[in-house]
């Protein structure tokens, strides 16, 4: 199966979790990013965007701002950005994701480390050099 012909069975997976358990729920908002990946991965790059987008949203609104499902949905956003060309928002996204990262599992959590790095190569891609350097240094 093709992710664009996967895309009306995750719809109708946001459609099913939100009936059973509200828009705000873990599962729905789960749903809500695996959506907007399948979206993303087809190609289907502006409605992945609206998509993660308004999930990152209600994530944060309703899980919290370190919560994993937002910081999956914060990561999903940062390389869709950056699939999209929009490198400078995509390394913010980044950055932020980092940040959340280092509250929610510590500075030296393997997960952290990891967005570390992803951050750096983001710098590094706009020509950031030295600051991308630095970041991969601390890492």
């Amino acid at each position: 199966m093709s992710e664009n012909d996967s895309i009306p069975t995750r719809q109708e997976a946001v459609t099913r979790a939100a009936s059973r358990f509200g828009a705000d729920h873990r599962e729905t908002l789960q749903a809500r990013n695996l959506l907007g990946f399948a979206l993303h991965r087809a190609g289907r790059l502006d409605e992945a965007e609206r998509e993660l987008r308004a999930a990152k949203d209600e994530c944060t609104r309703a899980l919290g701002a370190t919560d994993s499902e937002t910081l999956f949905s914060q990561s999903l956003l940062a390389y869709l950005l950056l699939d999209s060309g929009n490198v400078r928002e995509a390394a913010h996204q980044q950055q932020a994701l980092v940040e959340a990262s280092v509250t929610a599992l510590g500075e030296h959590d393997p997960v952290t480390l990891g967005r570390r790095v992803n951050h750096g190569v983001m710098l590094h891609h706009l020509g950031q050099r030295e600051t991308a350097e630095r970041q991969q240094r601390s890492t």
